[in-house]
């Protein structure tokens, strides 16, 4: 992974604030044993499978890829790229702009999709933690 980064995970918020309070103990002790940056730009967590779904729509997925690899200056330029229309590809680029994963720049009278934060790449990291009590998912109780 590298820092143009954005990683989205699942259920992992618990992991992800762990992780950063670890990180802000060893900057305070001036621990330079080891690095302490994050190693991606920013970590985008889903809590609910409905959100997961959302993103893995085919239809939100192109406009993803559309998005970083044409970089389309304007929300009508990508619509084009897709081929597809611009109040479909709107209320797409609306729901991922919602989940977090895209943002826009503004330039004029026009909205540039971008990823979250700039990012470049996406890591997917999708896994189902179990506590330690009869492989319970934290959070549920029977």
């Amino acid at each position: 992974m590298t820092e143009n980064t954005l990683k989205i995970t699942f259920q992992q918020a618990r992991e992800h604030r762990q992780a950063a309070r670890e990180r802000l103990r060893q900057a305070e002790a001036g621990d330079t044993s080891k690095p302490i940056e994050q190693d991606v730009r920013f970590i985008l967590n889903f809590e609910e499978f409905d959100d997961i779904a959302r993103l893995m729509r085919t239809a939100n997925l192109e406009l993803i890829e559309a998005i970083v690899s044409e970089e389309p200056a304007s929300i009508r330029q990508l619509a084009e790229t897709v081929d597809r229309d611009y109040r479909e590809v709107h209320r797409n680029l609306t729901e991922l702009e919602s989940l977090g994963v895209i943002e826009f720049e503004d330039d004029g009278s026009r909205k540039k999709p971008l990823l979250r934060d700039g990012a470049e790449n996406i890591d997917f990291s999708i896994r189902f933690p179990r506590s330690p009590d009869r492989g319970e998912v934290p959070g549920t109780s029977a």
